[in-house]
């Protein structure tokens, strides 16, 4: 995805009502925001906790028309094919269009990087 594609990128993880749970979600938000830009770039969460994905919509400058929601997930599953596509129905109008990426796991850089970490553990550095 090329950054100028969007206006905003919204990063979407599962949630959990654990607030440990998202530290890593957080942190990734954080170096993005360093990078893009809070009025680029949001992080959601699709349950358990705050900020929502409804929230987070609700709050986008009325500027924004044109959004991508990047799931923070390893793969698609029941929530990718059925929950969070309903959610984005819901939550698009005709100002405002709302893109669902295939979710990050699927990404060929993180599946290498995943492969790289499985080796060092391994004792098979690459």
């Amino acid at each position: 995805m090329l950054h100028n594609e969007y206006d905003h990128i919204i990063l979407l993880a599962h949630g959990s009502p654990d607030p440990l749970w998202k530290q890593p979600f957080e942190a990734l938000y954080e170096k993005t925001i360093e990078e893009y830009g809070k009025e680029h770039s949001s992080l959601a969460y699709m349950e358990l906790t705050t900020p929502t994905l409804e929230e987070v919509v609700g709050q986008l400058d009325k500027s924004i028309r044109k959004v991508a929601v990047l799931p923070l997930f390893f793969a698609v599953g029941r929530h990718l094919r059925q929950d969070v596509p309903a959610q984005i129905k819901a939550l698009q109008h005709e100002h405002l269009q709302i893109d669902l990426l295939a979710p990050i796991g699927e990404d060929t850089l993180v599946k290498q990087a995943m492969h790289h970490a499985i080796a060092r553990h391994l004792g098979k550095e690459e």
